[in-house]
């Protein structure tokens, strides 16, 4: 004689709901940010998902201002934040930064052709300097006798510059980069000078601190074997 097992809709939903449960438990919510615009987002993304990969976790980029994002973090609505400078763990008992650098940015300067050069941070005394809001390595760069001009974006702030509103832009940029296409456009030219070269760290919620270790030896061996790089290249040359 034989049985069937039927299965019910309330066993149907249950089974459901625990795929669903185990389904979300293998993504890591990460913030970010300028998704679209912003080659550094590209190139951190990239490596994080790669190593993720390697322990089995999905990553949900999630979209957000950048003072947003951390703030989320600390608060512990976040796993992560994409990257920061070494500096913020400094600043809250709740973060934890990894100690492998996945990207570096440089701080560069762009002004109208005829401007001259800015080879310091000091050098932008008393000037209007346009910048993008939420960059905390360029606004506690800057001194106290500068007219800092937020803007919500990059390009924002080229056009700023060449509408008169402000003097220079300071921007951050992975090393290397072409000159940004969008000051090109606004009639500004990239300074040779380099103002900084900062790396960037991956950063976690101190509740995440079981997988930072195993995170960070595949970051390590990343780096070390050149992997880190070619994917951060790979990246950008894959950008629109």
């Amino acid at each position: 004689m034989r049985h069937f097992l039927f299965a019910t809709p309330l066993l149907v939903l249950g089974a459901s709901l625990l795929l669903a449960g185990a389904a979300l438990a293998q993504t890591v919510r990460i913030g970010s940010w300028d998704r679209t615009d912003d080659p550094l987002t590209t190139g951190s993304e990239a490596v994080l998902v790669r190593a993720y990969a390697e322990l089995g976790l999905k990553v949900e980029f999630v979209d957000l201002p950048i003072r947003r994002a951390m703030g989320m973090l600390q608060n512990g609505e976040l796993d992560g934040n994409l990257h920061r400078i070494a500096a913020i763990a400094e600043d809250s008992p709740t973060l934890l930064r990894l100690s492998t650098p996945i990207n570096a940015m440089v701080v560069r300067v762009y002004a109208p052709r005829a401007a001259a050069a800015v080879l310091r941070w000091n050098g932008l005394a008393a000037k209007r300097v346009a910048y993008r809001r939420g960059v905390l390595m360029i606004e506690r760069s800057l001194g106290k006798d500068v007219r800092r001009i937020e803007a919500r974006n990059d390009a924002e702030a080229f056009r700023m510059v060449a509408a008169g509103v402000a003097d220079v832009m300071v921007a951050v940029e992975p090393p290397g980069a072409e000159t940004n296409g969008d000051a090109q456009r606004a009639g500004l030219v990239r300074q040779e000078a380099m103002l900084e070269e900062v790396p960037l760290y991956h950063y976690l919620h101190v509740q995440q601190r079981d997988r930072a270790a195993a995170l960070d030896a595949i970051l390590q061996r990343m780096e070390a074997s050149g992997e880190m790089g070619q994917i951060r290249r790979h990246a950008l040359a894959s950008r629109p």
